[in-house]
């Protein structure tokens, strides 16, 4: 990357879905109405943001710092 690119969003998917919708289903609706499928699904979810947080952090924290907020949110 140039010492002036940005990155942009990167938000892990689940077949044709994005994990943080799923996540989100999961949080708004009573568990007795989701079947097991979106549970599991949510769990995947849950480990693939995780995953990917850690993984931007660990490319970018060599050339970035957390005092200027460049990885903010991590």
């Amino acid at each position: 990357m140039s010492p002036t690119a940005v990155l942009g969003p990167v938000d892990p998917q689940l077949g044709q879905y994005p994990a943080a919708s799923i996540i989100s289903v999961v949080e708004k609706k009573p568990i007795k109405d989701i079947d097991d499928q979106t549970l599991i699904m949510a769990d995947m979810g849950t480990k693939a943001i995780k995953q990917v947080e850690q993984t931007v952090y660990d490319l970018l924290s060599p050339h970035y710092s957390k005092e200027k907020g460049y990885l903010s949110g991590l």
